[in-house]
């Protein structure tokens, strides 16, 4: 058996001219000696014995960024070095000195081409059945909290609706491939896809599970992440065109049959019943000032969506739980805005709707070791019944409760007061060991619901 350590400049030379994906622009040099490169790939240039200073300022005068990172290691420490990034022509001579410095410790040197991690793609792993990936920063981003996981098809068919295209990995499932996606195309063979790393293991995990919110439901919008996870499951999702702060306009769903459109809000993360909804199209900058000063942070907004309206015969809300009988399903005759925001009362839903839903529910319950417990609004037009938002519940309660627990006692709270005071006293029970009875003929998946399953506090509702 060959037991030579591969270096990570030969396995990046592998990739690229065995044609399994592309790769950054990258000069390296060995650990120990002073002298010529290990290996050179600069577009349009071939290496001809110019000095090592000459040949750094070609990898970044030929960068789209004109910068350049170097990464170092050795043969018994592959990871965990330290990445010195953006270095540009006038940092030269402090480029040269890591160099030495590298050499000095008997570390390996790759210099490689800066791709900026803002322009709107994402970095992350793919290992097994399980993509994991963040905007706005490198492959090291699996070591931190946030990142967004998924399965590894859901997870490249999710990239394929956002960017237009699926990532460019083409290696086994027992490949560990670290990777980058980009908007403009990048590297070697000027793709949307680099690869940057690649490691074999014997044993590998295909569990998979999807959770939200994450740091790109964050960067996409909340409301459009759960959307596209269930048009991609196959449930019918308005079609629907994203107009994001971070990536191009994008499109996904299906036809409803109607020419008329809804424009939608989508927050950074879920804030029940906050932001505007509308049934006819307005102006989105006006609806962007005036909707943005609502929120707490700087960016509350992350996308606006134009989505294609669906006929509201009947229109509500259900939680789909893991057995079929502790399901819920709620709503009301026409459009739900009402129903949801705790202005109108659920209704009783004739029984071919009842079970229009319950279709609807049994098929996203059977994909329930991935999502878990979740609810959904939803508007049937007579024939279908379309789903408009899909929420992931981390807590979720039974009949007239909304989130199990045992408080000291329950605060009253009138739906009639609104959404904006529950927000209030909300934050003011904090941590406090108090409950919260809604009074009130408000629906268990309304908005007043959504936001006291969020904030975690043992609520109920009483009906008058």
């Amino acid at each position: 058996m060959n037991n030579r350590v591969i270096m990570k400049d030969e396995k990046l030379s592998y990739i690229i001219e065995n044609n399994y994906g592309n790769i950054a622009q990258f000069i390296s040099f060995g650990c120990n000696e002073e002298g010529m490169p290990r290996f050179v790939y600069i577009n349009n240039y071939t290496y001809n014995n110019c000095t090592n200073k000459e040949l750094i300022e070609k990898l970044i005068n030929s960068s789209k960024s004109n910068s350049v990172n170097i990464r170092s290691y050795s043969p018994h420490v592959m990871k965990g070095n330290k990445l010195i990034s953006n270095k540009k022509i006038e940092n030269i001579e402090e480029i040269l000195d890591i160099l030495k410095n590298n050499r000095l410790e008997g570390k390996c040197s790759i210099i490689n081409e800066n791709i900026d991690i803002n322009d709107g793609g994402i970095s992350g792993v793919v290992l097994g059945n399980t993509i994991e990936f963040s905007p706005k920063d490198t492959p090291k981003c699996v070591d931190k909290e946030g990142v967004c996981r998924l399965p590894r098809e859901i997870g490249y068919e999710i990239l394929e609706k956002v960017y237009g295209f699926k990532p460019d990995v083409n290696f086994d499932p027992n490949y560990r491939i670290e990777f980058s996606v980009h908007p403009n195309r990048q590297g070697v063979n000027k793709e949307h896809t680099i690869i940057w790393e690649y490691e074999y293991y014997n044993e590998i995990s295909n569990d998979s599970i999807i959770t939200w919110p994450n740091n790109f439901s964050r960067f996409i919008g909340d409301k459009v992440f759960g959307l596209l996870i269930a048009d991609i499951l196959g449930l019918r999702v308005p079609r629907t065109t994203v107009i994001s702060r971070n990536i191009a306009p994008f499109i996904f769903g299906k036809e409803t049959g109607l020419y008329e459109k809804w424009i939608r809000t989508c927050p950074i993360i879920k804030e029940p019943g906050k932001y505007y909804t509308g049934d006819s199209w307005i102006d989105p900058f006006k609806l962007m000032n005036l909707e943005e000063v609502k929120g707490d942070n700087d960016v509350n907004i992350a996308s606006i969506l134009s989505q294609e309206a669906v006929k509201p015969i009947f229109s509500g809300g259900s939680i789909i739980k893991k057995n079929r009988i502790d399901d819920i399903i709620e709503g009301v005759m026409g459009k739900g805005d009402s129903f949801m925001v705790g202005s109108e009362s659920t209704q009783k839903l004739p029984k071919e709707v009842i079970n229009e839903v319950k279709k609807l529910n049994n098929k996203i319950r059977s994909y329930h070791n991935y999502l878990g417990e979740v609810s959904i609004e939803w508007v049937y037009d007579g024939k279908d019944v379309w789903v408009v938002q899909l929420n992931q519940l981390r807590v979720s309660g039974n009949n007239h409760t909304i989130v199990k627990g045992n408080p000291e006692y329950y605060q009253e709270f009138y739906v009639k007061n609104g959404l904006d005071a529950l927000r209030k006293v909300i934050v003011n029970l904090g941590d406090k060991n108090i409950g919260i009875e809604l009074i009130g003929d408000v629906g268990i998946t309304s908005h007043f619901g959504d936001l006291l399953r969020q904030s975690n506090i043992p609520s109920k509702v009483r009906y008058m």
